[in-house]
């Protein structure tokens, strides 16, 4: 258990379940840098409402999670993500330190962003039945964005880093057959009955409010500041402000969005929020100095295939996604995948191995206690949707770009 002072209002920090070398003050220093930064992005240097607030981490051998309260939030995480302790010299930032920092960051900006400013149908709850919302793309969605942006802001991670969490959000989505078939409205409104019920046509079906929730403010906050006209950084105060911390709806963030950049966005909310188009974040990264490059798609993605592996079972097929060899071949989920070309696979790796040749494969599966053969063939190279993204160099960027990304990234 550590205390500390964000801002000048109290803390608390309990873990339970670390590893003897956890570096306890490591963590109640980055925590103090997320808090200070979020308080500093929705009231500046003014004080904020709450008077106290604690973490609650429970780590544990594998598990990753949060749920935010009014004034305090429960954390999962793996104890293997929580820092070390180290004798000296820099201080290794882990990828699933990082990761932990960021659950940390999204569950405080809750805070602000669920626990006070929420949907219209929130107002109230009836506790005896679901609540439904089509909003879940704004208030998880846009926490999401800020959660990894605030990182940076407050210090703890550099632009490299932030770029590289922000491409695995866009390459993501990207690989989700079902961004084309649901719009992240229709998540929010589906969460009940899909996002956490689960089954093997979900990435054909669905998407995550979540990560194009995300995206959507990414989209928005470069359209804003593109035109000069502000920033979703404004927006969310804007919000805050008028509402009081209290419920709001839809056409109260169009109204928001329409005040600070100075015209109606209804076009881009239909477009990216009930749409299922591709948003158009290369294009407004662009104008932002930031550099994509789409990355060739490996053996795996062009199958089209996600799988358990283990002694007992073997390869089975758990998603045969839409457009990928697996799904031409007719291989279905459940399906235990024995042989390619005469060759016994035990491994997704070696079929991935074996698949890499060209040419056709003939693929031996077990199917409810048959074995059929499946003719295997990789089609030819599309865009994986992976990409990575890295600044342009500043004698290669025009001045309002730098502009941008300097008033973006920074804040």
């Amino acid at each position: 258990r550590g205390e500390f002072k964000a801002a000048g209002i109290a803390h608390e920090l309990v873990v339970a379940g670390a590893l003897p070398d956890f570096d306890g003050d490591r963590l109640l220093a980055d925590a103090t840098r997320i808090c200070e930064a979020e308080i500093n992005f929705w009231h500046g240097k003014k004080k904020p409402f709450f008077k106290r607030y604690v973490f609650m981490l429970n780590a544990v051998d594998d598990g990753y999670g949060g749920l935010e309260h009014r004034a305090s939030t429960a954390l999962i995480a793996a104890r293997r993500d929580l820092p070390p302790r180290v004798k000296s010299g820099a201080k290794d930032m882990a990828d699933g330190y990082v990761t932990l920092l960021g659950l940390i960051s999204h569950e405080y900006f809750h805070t602000w962003n669920v626990k006070r400013l929420r949907p219209a149908e929130f107002a109230s709850f009836d506790y005896t039945q679901e609540n439904y919302t089509q909003l879940l793309w704004f208030f998880e969605g846009f926490t999401s964005y800020y959660d990894d942006l605030l990182l940076l802001r407050g210090g703890l991670i550099d632009e490299a880093r932030y770029l590289k969490l922000l491409a695995k959000t866009l390459s993501g989505v990207s690989s989700m057959p079902g961004r084309k078939v649901q719009s992240v409205a229709q998540a929010s409104f589906d969460a009940w009955v899909k996002y956490y019920r689960g089954d093997e046509n979900t990435p054909n079906a669905t998407i995550s409010y979540y990560t194009k929730g995300s995206l959507v403010a990414l989209a928005l906050d470069l359209s804003l500041r593109s035109e000069g006209k502000g920033s979703l950084d404004d927006v969310m105060r804007l919000l805050w402000a008028q509402s009081e911390g209290g419920p709001i709806s839809e056409a109260d963030i169009a109204a928001a969005l329409k005040h600070v950049g100075g015209r109606s966005y209804a076009k881009e909310l239909q477009a990216w929020v009930h749409g299922t188009d591709d948003l158009p974040c290369q294009s407004l990264l662009a104008k932002a100095g930031v550099a994509w490059a789409q990355q060739p798609p490996s053996v795996a993605q062009r199958l089209g295939l996600r799988a358990s592996e283990s002694a007992l079972t073997g390869i089975k097929a758990s998603n045969v996604l839409r457009g990928g060899a697996a799904e031409a071949a007719g291989v279905s989920p459940g399906d235990e995948l024995v042989a390619v070309n005469g060759w016994r696979i035990r491994r997704l790796d070696d079929l991935t191995r074996l698949m890499a040749a060209t040419g056709p494969a003939q693929l031996l599966v077990s199917r409810d206690q048959r074995m059929l053969t499946l003719t295997l063939q990789l089609p030819p190279a599309p865009d994986s949707g992976a990409v990575s993204l890295t600044l342009v160099a500043a004698d290669k960027t025009s001045q309002a770009a730098l502009a941008l990304r300097r008033a973006w990234l920074p804040g």
